[in-house]
């Protein structure tokens, strides 16, 4: 609805809600190039008009699904986003736009961190496309536009979202991440996930020999994966079963720093377990806690 007619609710949107003066708007749409939807095709289209609209040659404001690319372990990755680039006062900007409302001018913070996480992502990508042509970074803001349904109604509205410490974080993230094939050597040899399909394509392979192939590869859950990964609800399984804190979040697994498990919080809460010099401070707030739990639960302090 926001991108319909040219995007015409979006510069609505965009003038109102956000007081942008945008006189004139020219709009350019990227699902295709001629009837050619290939990633390659598209990203080479959307250079071309995005290099003509940073240098001041074409009349682009507005650039719907532009192709990206972005290099993510020593590999080209595509970008598909379902976002529009729009450029004024000389800047490009990435808008979000997304499902969840915005009531009374507030947003779910988890929900808020994921997309701006994603249009960080874009921001870095549309970056180093200019760059590759001589052109600042600085020419692509780091301030998201989000737009979102306004309380609880179909009508859009938007905000700015300040995304120059995430967009910060997740450079120095992909400057670190390994190779891919580096990540590869590290599967156990005769891994495999192949499904084994047969000429429908449908998977002969059973589940059972999957999941014990999943199970020997190392998992690292998050409950933010929720949001956006298919194979969170399987992680999530197995850092359940190995009573791992990731479950409970990273707010409270960085207050627990030090203790990788929920069995070992129990524990030196109970005074079951030793703790380590580093602990001691942690484990003498949790036998406190501990204390007063019972004390609430009217066990007569028993821990």
């Amino acid at each position: 609805m926001v991108k319909d007619n040219g995007c015409a609710e979006l510069v609505r949107v965009l003038r109102e809600t956000l007081q942008l003066t945008l006189p004139e708007v020219g709009y350019e749409d990227l699902n295709n190039v001629g009837g050619d939807g290939r990633a390659a095709v598209r990203h080479d289209r959307t250079a071309q008009v995005l290099l003509q609209a940073a240098r001041g040659d074409g009349d682009g404001t507005l650039f719907d699904h532009p192709m990206l690319r972005l290099r993510v372990g020593g590999h080209e990755a595509f970008l598909e986003p379902d976002l529009v680039a729009f450029r004024i006062d000389g800047r490009f900007h990435i808008v979000e736009i997304k499902s969840f409302p915005i009531l009374d001018g507030q947003a779910d913070p988890t929900q808020v961190r994921a997309a701006t996480t994603q249009a960080c992502a874009y921001i870095i990508a549309l970056r180093d496309l200019l760059a590759r042509a001589g052109i600042d970074g600085q020419a692509v803001s780091d301030t998201v536009v989000l737009v979102a349904p306004k309380d609880f109604t179909n009508r859009p509205t938007a905000a700015f979202v300040d995304a120059r410490k995430q967009v910060a974080a997740l450079s120095r993230q992909l400057s670190r991440i390994e190779r891919i094939g580096d990540l590869v050597d590290l599967v156990p040899e005769g891994l495999t996930f192949d499904l084994d399909l047969d000429e429908e394509q449908r998977p002969r392979r059973p589940a059972g020999e999957l999941t014990a192939s999943l199970d020997r590869v190392l998992v690292t859950y998050r409950p933010d994966c929720l949001n956006h990964c298919e194979m969170a609800f399987y992680c999530r399984s197995r850092a359940r079963a190995e009573a791992s804190l990731d479950v409970l979040g990273p707010m409270v697994r960085e207050q627990f720093g030090g203790i990788d498990t929920t069995t070992m919080v129990m524990g030196l809460a109970h005074g079951e377990l030793q703790p380590s010099e580093a602990q001691s401070e942690m484990a003498d707030a949790l036998r406190h806690a501990a204390r007063l739990r019972a004390e609430l639960e009217g066990l007569g302090g028993a821990a």
